[in-house]
């Protein structure tokens, strides 16, 4: 079977919507309300509100987005005031990553740093 047949493609599209469930329901035990866009291609997987933050969510098993997905994000959190924040699936567990800045050079690292959910709620509250 090749990875293009539509079983793969199903699995790849499960596989990512689990995650995105995962990750909502991670963050709803952390205190935020979280709204997914289901089945889009939008630019954000999960919005999450607590008070005095929001965070645009896209969730990647990978842990890697494209430039162009990459400055979308970015480009929308700046314009509403949200926090983008990649969320990446690992063997156990998920880590996340607070962008900073845009992605111009393909290839080029990734401008992100590791964030805790509580490291983040506590430096938005200061």
């Amino acid at each position: 079977m090749t990875s293009d047949t539509p079983k793969s493609r199903r699995s790849n599209y499960l596989r990512g919507r689990d995650l995105e469930h995962r990750v909502r329901a991670h963050l709803r035990d952390e205190g935020y309300e979280v709204l997914r866009t289901a089945g889009s291609k939008s630019k954000v997987d999960l919005v999450a509100i607590k008070a005095g933050q929001i965070l645009f969510v896209q969730c990647k098993r990978s842990g890697a987005l494209p430039p162009a997905e990459w400055n979308a994000l970015w480009d929308l959190a700046v314009m509403a005031g949200a926090v983008p924040v990649l969320a990446e699936q690992l063997p156990r567990g998920r880590r996340y990553w607070r962008l900073t800045g845009r992605k111009d050079r393909p290839g080029a690292r990734q401008p992100y740093e590791e964030i805790v959910l509580d490291e983040l709620a506590a430096g938005v509250a200061s």
